[in-house]
C-alpha cells in the first residue's frame, strides 16, 4: 500500500506565495532579510503553515504575509497589534505574528504598542526599522534621526522613539534587536521570541536603501553589536544599564535585552469557538464564494 510522501516544514515554507504576488521591495530592501530570516525561524521550530497567522500593516513592512505560506491579514495603517491581540485571544493554540513598519507601530498604532505592552498577549512582534516611511516617499518616522547628534530639535523634527526602550518602560515581558544584514542571527532571535509566553518585541534595523542614506548596511555593520553572554535578561536594572552602556558607546546592541515572563492566571473564559460551532452547517456561508 502507497503512502502520501511527507512534506518537510522547510518545503512547506519555500511554496510560499511570491510567484503569486511579485516582491514589491526595492532591491537590497532590508526587509528581505527578515523574510529570509522568518522562514530559518519557522523551519526551525518545526512550525507548520496552517500553525502560524501573520498580520501585516501599512507601508513595505506589511506585504511581507504576501511572501510566506501561511494565514495572512492585512490590515490597517496602526492596526496589525490590535488584529494580533484579538486573533490571540480566539485562538490561544496559533503562533501569532505581527509585522509592521516603524512608522506604523510608533506614530499612527503608539496606543496598540503600549497596552499590547501592558496586556502581554502571547503575539510576537517584528518592527522592520528604517527610519522612513518608505512607501510614500521617504518622510521622516519616529525613529529617525538614530545615531545623529542633534543641537536642536523642532515640531517637524522631534527626538528619535527608541522603541526597546519605550516597550519595557510600557511593561513588555521582552524586548530584542536585531540586523536583517544577519538573517542568521535574526532567525535565531525570532524562535527566542516566538518561544516567550507573552508579548514579545523584536525591533530589528532593515536598512531603507531608497531613502534612508544615513543608516545603511554599511553604517548598521559598523554601530551594531552582539550583547555579551554575561548579560543577564531577567534583571530589567540590567537591561537599562546596557542600553544606557550602548548609547555612551555609539553602539546598537542585538541581542536579547530583557526577559522576564509573567506569571499569570488564567482567563476567566477561554474561547469555546470548537465547541460552539460543532453543530452549525457552514456549507450556506461558503456557498457565495464556490
Amino acid at each position: 500500500m502507497s503512502t502520501a510522501p511527507t512534506v518537510t516544514p522547510a518545503k512547506l515554507w519555500e511554496q510560499n506565495a511570491t510567484p503569486k504576488h511579485r516582491i514589491q521591495w526595492c532591491p537590497g530592501c532590508g526587509d528581505f532579510g527578515v523574510l529570509a530570516a522568518l522562514k530559518m525561524a519557522f523551519v526551525k521550530m518545526e512550525l507548520l503553515p496552517h500553525e502560524v497567522l501573520m498580520f501585516g500593516g501599512i507601508g513595505c513592512s506589511g506585504q511581507i504575509r504576501n511572501y510566506l505560506n501561511g494565514n495572512g491579514f492585512h490590515g490597517t495603517h496602526g492596526g496589525p497589534l490590535a488584529y494580533a491581540l484579538g486573533a490571540a485571544m480566539a485562538k490561544p493554540d496559533l503562533t501569532v505574528m505581527a509585522l509592521a513598519g516603524d512608522g506604523d507601530t510608533l506614530a499612527i498604532g503608539m496606543e496598540n504598542f503600549i497596552h499590547a505592552c501592558r496586556r502581554d498577549p502571547n503575539v510576537t512582534m517584528i518592527i522592520m526599522n528604517n527610519g522612513v516611511y518608505g512607501l510614500t516617499k521617504g518622510q521622516d518616522s519616529p525613529t529617525t534621526g538614530l545615531g545623529k547628534v542633534m543641537e536642536a530639535h523642532t515640531e517637524e523634527h522631534p527626538p528619535y522613539v527608541d522603541p526597546v526602550r519605550l516597550a519595557i518602560a510600557s511593561g513588555a515581558s521582552f524586548a530584542a534587536q536585531s540586523f536583517a544584514g544577519d538573517p542568521k542571527h535574526c532567525a535565531e532571535i525570532y524562535v527566542e521570541a516566538i518561544k516567550h509566553k507573552g508579548f514579545a518585541l523584536v525591533n530589528d534595523f532593515s536598512p531603507c536603501v531608497t531613502y534612508n542614506k544615513f543608516n545603511t548596511y554599511e553604517w548598521c555593520k559598523e554601530h551594531v553589536e552582539h550583547i555579551p553572554s554575561s548579560h543577564n535578561p531577567a534583571d530589567k536594572q540590567a537591561a537599562w544599564a546596557l542600553l544606557d552602556e550602548y548609547d555612551r558607546k555609539g553602539r546598537l546592541p542585538l541581542g536579547v535585552i530583557y526577559q522576564a515572563p509573567r506569571h499569570k492566571i488564567e482567563h476567566a473564559r477561554l474561547p469555546i469557538w470548537d465547541e460552539e460551532f460543532a453543530d452549525v452547517d457552514h456549507a450556506p456561508m461558503f456557498q457565495p464564494f464556490m
